[in-house]
């Protein structure tokens, strides 16, 4: 029987995920956190082209939840760096509440991931796998690479129903969800098929993913900055913080119009 590609792709992620869960544990670097959130965004999106493969014999979801508590965990201080991060391009002595506010924050979403991580069962991840191979062991690689198509495809779709929706931070969120999906699935499409036509970069939606990335970032740092202003008794860090959300407000309206355009312009050569 041929190599089944579906399945070497599945354990050279987890393998990757498992380096990156060891560095975070080790270090909670900015970068370990990013890339533990990456690849189980990866994983989870083999999963659901599993499930589909194997038509019904295998269900990702006993998976997902295993995987939900650390991507949650992480996703909390991976939100509170980024703020850091944000925040650190503006000189402002109003600012040093609000920073401080972030540190203690962030401390606390350190250990709440670190006790998260040590929660995962990597014991019943390796059970629920042999499960897993079992089920897809007779999906073959062109079966694998004509469902991955499907699967892209309806993305695709869900992106262009939503696409006069950017104004909704939700629903502009799902759009972000749904390109991450199509870029992990060309991933694994390249490994099932290297030469597959669906390879071409215009079907490539990085770019547009990363500044839909950069504005939902924003659009959370507004927020959490406003949670902050109500809270806040000192009225000249109110006057200065409510005048940094507008200029935030107005930059991030700015970004979704050329959001639109660019979206409008990747959809009409991919659907």
């Amino acid at each position: 029987m041929p190599q089944n590609k579906l399945i070497e792709y599945y354990n050279n992620q987890l393998a990757t995920f498992r380096i990156h869960f060891t560095n975070t544990v080790n270090r909670q670097g900015v970068e370990d956190i990013h890339q533990l959130r990456v690849f189980t965004k990866r994983i989870r999106t083999i999963l659901a082209i599993m499930e589909i493969s194997s038509q019904g014999e295998f269900r990702k979801k006993e998976h997902f939840h295993l995987f939900l508590e650390p991507f949650r965990l992480a996703g909390e201080l991976r939100e509170i760096q980024l703020h850091l991060h944000l925040i650190s391009a503006y000189e402002s002595e109003y600012l040093a509440p609000y920073k401080e506010y972030l540190i203690e924050s962030q401390e606390q979403a350190n250990e709440n991931l670190l006790e998260g991580l040590a929660r995962f069962d990597f014991e019943n991840l390796e059970e629920l796998n042999k499960v897993l191979l079992k089920k897809i062991e007779n999906v073959t690689n062109e079966i694998a690479s004509k469902e991955s198509r499907t699967y892209l495809l309806s993305k695709l779709k869900r992106v262009e129903e939503l696409k006069d929706n950017i104004n909704d931070d939700q629903k502009l969120h799902k759009i972000r969800i749904h390109l991450r999906a199509v870029m992990e699935t060309l991933r694994l499409m390249n490994a099932l098929e290297p030469s597959n036509e669906m390879r071409e970069v215009k079907f490539q939606p990085r770019s547009l993913n990363d500044i839909i990335g950069k504005c939902h970032d924003q659009t959370v740092l507004i927020v959490s900055l406003e949670r902050f202003v109500q809270q806040s008794a000192n009225e000249r860090i109110i006057q200065h913080l409510s005048t940094l959300i507008n200029d935030l407000v107005n930059e991030n309206s700015v970004a979704r119009k050329n959001i639109n355009t660019l979206l409008v312009s990747y959809l009409s050569q991919t659907v």
